[in-house]
């Protein structure tokens, strides 16, 4: 029992002495609720200066959204921007392209004028050179008609003498119908001669001997030396150029006065001889040839030529001007003037035309340099390459072929000429009372038949005949235009 209460004492003793230090606690949860009070406070004033802070942060982030979406905005702009300049980068690479392309072109186009001028000073150069060669001649021939005149004043009017003037033509190979027209057109110019002679009472008269030399040289020559052996000091003729040249020895050496009234090549232009020509050169017909092809829409050329001095003289005279024009020169294909078989020829030709076709479509002309064998090879191109007959440009000709009856009347080759049409070009002068008087009298005296340049040029050298449309009903020769050499302008009126 005493251990019990022992117990109780020591309980009670201890809370005893707890409760002697309740005031200490209480104090103490005081202090330390005031204290914990004021960390609250503390603690609710960091709160809200935090919620400002972060109110004020939320701001910053609001404010700054909005700038990166400005910037956004701003970034998206700037991509399109950049797109614009990359867009207006590549039209000014294109720009900056075009403009080196068009001052390439333009290099180009001044490289060709100052081409053209050159070319253009060259043949005046040349043009003037004739010219002062031709008016030369005209001193000479004035002189000899002062001498002629003194003459005929110092009594050969009086002595009934009979002078008779040599003929030198082509009556039966490439160039007979122009011979035959010669021949008559100088018939005529005799008989006129004779009656003015015969009204002015002077008994003196002229006579004219014609001499067939087939285009041959050899047999011109001997025709020639003949004739000069028999006295004839004048001599019209030869018709082609080749054959001047091969004479012009002899008649120099004899003094011997040829007047051809159709020889054109620039060969036997030699001051001082004995050949005087009343047609213009082939630098002239060149330029006209040149011309025609480029305005019917001609930029690539291939040349068929007789290979003699009028086909080598006139086919580089064209070639020339045609690349003087901005046209491209394929090839030039000579042939022998003797040949009949224009096989090799026509096949350069076809291949020439067909590679050169596939550069230049439907813009490949082809010029013939040529004679009455035009026909001839008109005839084997058809039977050999057809396909040249059948080109969206005509077949082109020169003087050596136009209005010739042997031609558009060849039941063969006329209509195949036909269809190709060969424009070709001719000596012309204008129309006047004197010409209109010569046209009547040979369609009088040779009816069907009309006189062309070598019928003028031998009635009276000076001037070259106009063409005149043919009325059979067969293919028949027309005007298709006139060329200005001042202007270099064609007047198309029945354009091929």
């Amino acid at each position: 029992m005493s251990f019990v209460f022992s117990l109780k004492a020591t309980l009670i003793l201890l809370l005893t002495v707890a409760g002697g230090s309740l005031g200490g606690v209480g104090y103490y949860y005081q202090a330390r609720a005031a204290d914990l009070n004021s960390q609250v406070s503390n603690l609710n004033n960091n709160a809200n200066s935090l919620s400002n802070q972060i109110a004020e942060l939320k701001a910053d982030i609001a404010n700054l959204t909005s700038q990166i979406s400005q910037l956004q905005t701003v970034n998206s702009q700037l991509n399109q921007t950049s797109v614009q300049i990359q867009s207006l980068e590549a039209e000014l690479a294109t720009i900056n392209s075009q403009l080196q392309s068009l001052e390439t072109q333009l290099n180009d186009e001044i490289s060709k004028v100052q081409s053209l001028e050159s070319s253009f000073k060259t043949q005046l150069d040349s043009l003037n050179a004739q010219l002062a060669a031709d008016q030369a001649e005209i001193i000479q021939l004035q002189a000899q008609i002062s001498q002629l005149q003194t003459q005929l004043a110092s009594g050969l009017c009086l002595s009934g003498k009979t002078i008779t003037i040599g003929e030198l033509l082509d009556l039966s190979d490439g160039l007979a119908t122009q011979g035959v027209r010669a021949k008559d057109g100088s018939a005529i110019a005799i008989s006129d001669i004779n009656s003015f002679l015969s009204s002015a009472g002077c008994d003196l008269r002229f006579s004219v001997t014609v001499d067939d030399y087939a285009l041959s040289p050899s047999l011109a020559l001997a025709d020639l030396q003949s004739l000069a052996a028999s006295g004839v000091q004048a001599v019209v003729g030869p018709l082609n150029s080749g054959t001047a040249v091969f004479l012009l020895s002899f008649a120099n050496s004899n003094h011997i006065v040829l007047i051809s009234p159709s020889s054109t090549s620039l060969a036997p232009a030699i001051p001082n001889d004995y050949l005087f020509r009343t047609a213009p050169n082939d630098g002239v017909q060149g330029l006209a040839d040149a011309r025609m092809m480029i305005d019917r829409g001609a930029s690539a050329l291939i040349i068929v030529q007789r290979h003699d001095s009028y086909g080598n003289f006139l086919a580089n005279a064209t070639a020339q001007r045609f690349k003087a024009l901005g046209g491209h020169v394929i090839d030039i294909i000579p042939y022998d003037t003797l040949t009949t078989d224009f096989t090799p020829v026509l096949a350069t030709l076809y291949n020439d035309f067909q590679t050169a076709n596939s550069t230049y479509p439907n813009s490949v002309a082809m010029d013939f340099v040529s004679f009455e064998e035009l026909a001839q090879i008109i005839t084997q191109a058809e039977q050999q390459h057809p396909s040249l007959l059948n080109g969206k440009l005509p077949w082109f000709g020169t003087d050596g072929e136009v209005q010739d009856p042997i031609l558009s009347g060849d039941p063969i080759a006329g209509p195949l000429l036909a269809k190709v049409r060969v424009p070709s070009t001719i000596y012309a002068f204008p129309n006047n009372t004197k010409t209109e008087r010569l046209y009547s009298a040979f369609s009088n005296t040779y009816p069907g038949d009309i006189c062309d340049f070598f019928c003028a040029g031998a009635y009276d050298d000076v001037w070259l005949a106009a063409l005149i449309q043919g009325t059979t009903t067969t293919p028949s020769w027309v005007i298709a235009g006139t060329w200005d050499s001042t202007t270099d302008i064609i007047t198309w009126t029945n354009p091929p």
